[in-house]
């Protein structure tokens, strides 16, 4: 049986792919992919079907160069927290060089039999999880997630209200509204001014509304919006294939 964590090995497959691509074709570098590519082997057949789906892998070329953008730009702006939130086999903790060298501390948070078995693929591929990230379990869908949560963050030396980046990325598909809701609310409260939220959605997440007025009716100071179209034309020649996949891929940016 698949599970929501296995479908990490499929966005894992495409990112170690781009290592394959010329220097000056490649959205970013992700030396850690092919570790979790390769440990997917369970569960090939689930994670080829992802492979075969319209812009499944243009999608996720262009939302972690998009993502990975957002964290540069949230901590050249003076962050120097990143939270990532369902991290999955996300590794922008280690291959992002701003982060190392603006001396930020990462927390990594997703179901605890996901970070262990991100830990267990690491360990086995004779990596070493540097000091300045911490693993910190979470279940979105638990009723006072966000209450432990901060707790749990806090005793990973998590600076309430300092001032954040937060990586939210692929979560929203898989919670409810009212859970979208409670998770945003965190990261106003968490973070505090200044804060930023990159992520993921689709494009029925906030209906009726839009995500612009939903999220500045929480308290967000503003908020940006971008399509997989408009990132293919940002990153790539022509007109995004096929288009309506690419329009409604979405990705936004908060502001505390």
């Amino acid at each position: 049986m698949v599970t929501v964590a296995d479908t990490a090995y499929s966005i894992a497959v495409v990112r170690a792919e781009e290592a394959s691509l010329p220097e000056g074709e490649r959205l970013f570098d992700d030396p850690f992919a092919k570790l979790f590519a390769a440990a997917g082997a369970h569960c090939a057949e689930a994670t080829q079907r992802f492979l075969e789906l319209d812009f499944f892998h243009a999608g996720v070329r262009l939302r972690t160069r998009y993502l990975d953008d957002a964290v540069r730009e949230g901590i050249a702006a003076g962050l120097d927290q990143l939270v990532l939130l369902g991290a999955g086999f996300d590794a922008r903790g280690m291959r992002l060089n701003d982060v190392a060298a603006k001396n930020v501390r990462v927390f990594e948070v997703d179901f605890s039999e996901q970070l262990e078995k991100k830990r267990s693929i690491l360990t086995n591929g004779g990596v070493v999880v540097p000091a300045h990230i911490a693993y910190v379990a979470c279940d979105f869908m638990q009723p006072d997630f966000d209450v432990a949560l901060l707790a749990d963050l806090e005793a990973k030396g998590f600076r309430k209200g300092a001032g954040a980046v937060f990586v939210w990325e692929g979560v929203i598909g898989y919670i409810d509204l009212p859970a979208i809701e409670k998770s945003l609310r965190f990261m106003l409260n968490a973070g505090g001014k200044g804060s930023r939220v990159a992520f993921t959605y689709g494009p029925m997440t906030f209906d009726p509304d839009t995500a612009e007025t939903y999220t500045r009716r929480l308290g967000f100071a503003s908020c940006t919006t971008e399509t997989g179209a408009d990132l293919w034309r940002r990153h790539f020649k022509g007109d995004p294939s096929p288009p309506d996949a690419a329009a409604l891929m979405k990705m936004g940016t908060l502001i505390v």
